[in-house]
């Protein structure tokens, strides 16, 4: 009966570093989902400035790292050292309309009308966000000492946007 008394302590001697383990994790994990979350929310919101502003590619770059890392924002700021990169590619589309009167006298040039609908990824405006996450150094031993977050997100500009063509300030 009295091994019996040793018996708990031996257990959590064993099993609390397992958990501890454990528990850190899960809260870096989370940390990195958050961290992610932040990521496609600015890289929606350039498409967003894409699609509906007439902003330069610089603009928009200069405003999704405010969005990310500026010293106002309430909350989780992320560290603009650890950006790697904010690609921001625009290809301006004209305006899509489905009007009748629009369309073309001739439909000889249907092709034109279908390509607004049916468009190749390399015809789309997009924003690619790099982002460098520090690994907690206990993980670092089995893999290498940065995460790299990739965010892209993409859009046909022009569909969204209720002025004419843009004219982008360059």
């Amino acid at each position: 009966m009295q091994n019996n008394k040793g018996q708990a302590l031996t257990e959590l001697a064993l099993m609390a570093p397992v958990l501890i383990l454990f528990v850190i994790a899960v809260i870096w994990f989370a940390r990195v989902l958050l961290t992610w979350q932040q990521l496609v929310s600015a890289s929606r919101y350039g498409t967003d400035m894409i699609t509906n502003t007439t902003l330069s590619a610089q603009e928009i770059k200069q405003d999704i790292k405010n969005y990310l890392t500026h010293h106002w924002i309430e909350g989780r700021k992320l560290d603009k050292n650890q950006i790697k990169e904010i690609k921001v590619d625009i290809k301006d589309y004209p305006k899509l309309s489905l009007s009748i009167t629009d369309l073309p006298s001739s439909l000889t040039n249907i092709d034109e009308i279908i390509k607004g609908f049916v468009l190749p990824s390399k015809d789309l405006s997009n924003i690619s966000i790099i982002y460098e996450y520090d690994v907690p150094k206990l993980i670092s031993l089995t893999t290498g000492k940065k995460l790299d977050l990739i965010i892209r997100s993409v859009v046909l500009s022009g569909t969204g946007c209720q002025s004419n063509l843009h004219n982008r300030r360059d």
